[in-house]
């Protein structure tokens, strides 16, 4: 057996294990920080069962893509205005005042970039969130659209800032490539607008609807070509699949009920998005962080 072959059945082994786990505890502990503990265990710093694999890093990325896609996909108007979306955006940036603060205070290593610290401090961690609340039932809850409120501008925000300030080493390619990128999804979510009296949109309308599969694999070939394109310019590829989430909307009346979303929702949380908080796991490197134990706790 290849050595990728064996990482992948280890993988998948976990994800299939994990929720039997899970409801050992009662629910109490989320499938998520069983994904990641598992990990950590067949990872290097573990029983190195899983090795750095390009096909398995291609997996997981596809994977945190597609949590990215969701998210975009549940981003709208009232999701970004209203109350809770101005207490979201007024907290990011105090947040991220903060993190300047910290980086002008702490003394850093060489080896460290000043913005990418304030990034990482300043960033929520909205995809994990989102794993549990779907997992708890608190998805389409009070308290779970007021945490997307609030997560959406934490997300949004580190981003565009890894797009714009950790990407090309020249600024004005990289801010042509986010401006390349956003224009492509741009125009994408114009089509449905643009040609949705045309013969060509009902024939396309009458092929895709003729079988369940073809919506959904349209909405992948949407969510990978951002990916690709991304990728190609040099673009965070994160801000490519949060713009495929965007544009899905105006190809997608109502999403809530949406058998294509369904669909992409069942294979993305079956296999590709645990398959990434596997791989987040086996990738840790405890031996650097036993090194230095201050520095998460700080």
């Amino acid at each position: 057996m290849s050595v990728g072959l064996q990482g992948l059945l280890t993988i998948v082994a976990i994800v299939a294990v994990s929720p039997f786990v899970a409801r050992l505890f009662g629910g109490r502990l989320p499938t998520v920080a069983l994904l990641m503990l598992g990990g950590i265990a067949v990872g290097p710093s573990g029983l190195a069962l899983v090795q750095q694999d390009p096909a398995i890093d291609l997996f997981a990325k596809i994977g945190l893509g597609l949590i990215f896609a969701l998210i975009g996909l549940n981003i709208d108007q009232k999701t970004l205005s209203g109350t809770p979306g101005r207490l979201g955006a007024l907290g990011w940036f105090a947040t991220l005042i903060v993190g300047v603060l910290l980086v002008s205070v702490l003394p850093l290593g060489g080896g460290l970039r000043p913005v990418a610290l304030v990034v990482a401090l300043s960033s929520t961690a909205l995809s994990t969130l989102l794993v549990i609340l779907r997992e708890s039932g608190e998805w389409d809850s009070p308290l779970g659209r007021l945490l997307l409120s609030a997560g959406t501008w934490g997300q949004l925000g580190p981003v565009l800032a890894v797009a714009l300030l950790l990407g090309s080493t020249n600024p004005i390619t990289t801010v042509l490539s986010v401006a390349l990128v956003v224009v492509v999804a741009w125009l994408l979510a114009l089509v449905p607008a643009r040609m949705g009296q045309s013969r060509f949109w009902y024939w396309f309308e009458s092929v895709a609807g003729s079988a369940s599969a073809t919506p959904m694999q349209l909405l992948y070939l949407l969510v990978v070509g951002l990916i690709a394109l991304s990728e190609a310019l040099g673009v965070a590829t994160l801000m490519g699949t949060l713009l495929a989430g965007l544009v899905m909307r105006r190809f997608i009346a109502e999403p809530d009920i949406s058998p294509a979303i369904k669909q992409l929702e069942a294979s993305a949380y079956g296999l590709f998005v645990p398959l990434f908080f596997v791989v987040a796991g086996a990738r840790l490197d405890l031996a650097s962080v036993a090194a230095h134990p201050w520095g998460p706790v700080i």
